[in-house]
């Protein structure tokens, strides 16, 4: 199909989302869980809903953590994205995560 296109949103909620992201992932990436080319955003779900995202937004969320999110025909998939991350945004994300759990302790 193509790039997700995302919706038009506040410059406050795209940083919270953003920031939601950063942290859903760094903890996916912490519990030892696999990050791998094309993942479906079904595997995703679980994280980001620990830190507030919904669903329907998660595709943006991860496109403003710097992931690339693909959308692919809906007979592939209930959620029909496929999300690819750097290194350099895993590696953001889980500095992220740590720090963030530093601060809880």
């Amino acid at each position: 199909m193509g790039v997700f296109e995302p919706p038009v949103i506040s410059s406050e909620e795209a940083l919270r989302l953003r920031r939601q992201a950063e942290l859903a992932i760094g903890e996916y990436v912490a519990r030892g869980r696999k990050v791998y080319r094309e993942m479906p955003l079904a595997r995703l779900l679980g994280a980001l809903g620990r830190f507030g995202i919904a669903a329907e937004e998660a595709p943006h969320a991860l496109r403003l953590l710097g992931a690339q999110v693909i959308e692919v025909p809906n007979f592939v998939a209930k959620y029909n994205y496929r999300v690819t991350f750097s290194e350099d945004v895993l590696a953001q994300c889980r500095r992220a995560y740590e720090e963030y759990r530093r601060s809880m302790s």
